[in-house]
């Protein structure tokens, strides 16, 4: 069995992504829209996902990888374990979205990462619609098991947040 690390009650307590490693446009589609005229809750996952996998584009670039393999660099695939969304605003069709994510910890198989989803004209200036985190476990799709993390995922992280490694030990260490 493996260790899973787990998302924190409440992640931030207020306290927005510091400078976050990748900031990204989500575009909203009338599709989107529930009867109310809101964009619908279930959606909010996917922006997180349009989100994580901009950061993982932000990694291969990083490590001098081209090609993603379904999102993911080839060697480093998770599944996700757990997913927590907390909304804080609505969102309508005429509004601008953009999401960052950072990731909060990493451990020997798995780690989190943290998502804001903002409305305004910039990430940084926007008023916080949603905000959560998942943890992912890294995952080997064609043995159908767990796995270590890869060798350069923890220094390739420190590298592109600007932090050091440590400061991705889980908290429970």
């Amino acid at each position: 069995m493996y260790s899973l690390i787990q998302p924190r009650e409440s992640y931030s307590k207020g306290t927005p992504l510091k400078n976050p490693p990748v900031v990204v446009s989500l575009p909203i589609r009338y599709g989107d829209l529930d009867p109310y005229g809101h964009v619908n809750n279930a959606v909010h996952l996917m922006f997180f996902e349009e989100i994580r996998l901009s950061y993982w584009r932000a990694l291969a670039d990083e490590i001098g990888f081209e090609d993603l393999e379904a999102g993911d660099i080839p060697g480093a695939r998770y599944v996700i374990a757990e997913s927590t969304i907390r909304y804080k605003a609505p969102v309508f069709l005429d509004d601008t979205l953009h999401g960052a994510a950072s990731i909060r910890t990493v451990g020997n198989r798995s780690y989190v990462m943290d998502f804001e989803v903002r409305k305004g004209d910039s990430f940084e200036n926007g008023t916080l619609v949603c905000e959560g985190s998942a943890a992912h476990v890294f995952f080997d799709p064609t043995s159908a098991e767990v796995q270590p993390r890869p060798d350069w995922f923890l220094t390739t992280v420190a590298g592109l947040e600007g932090r050091t490694e440590e400061s991705f030990v889980p908290e429970d260490h």
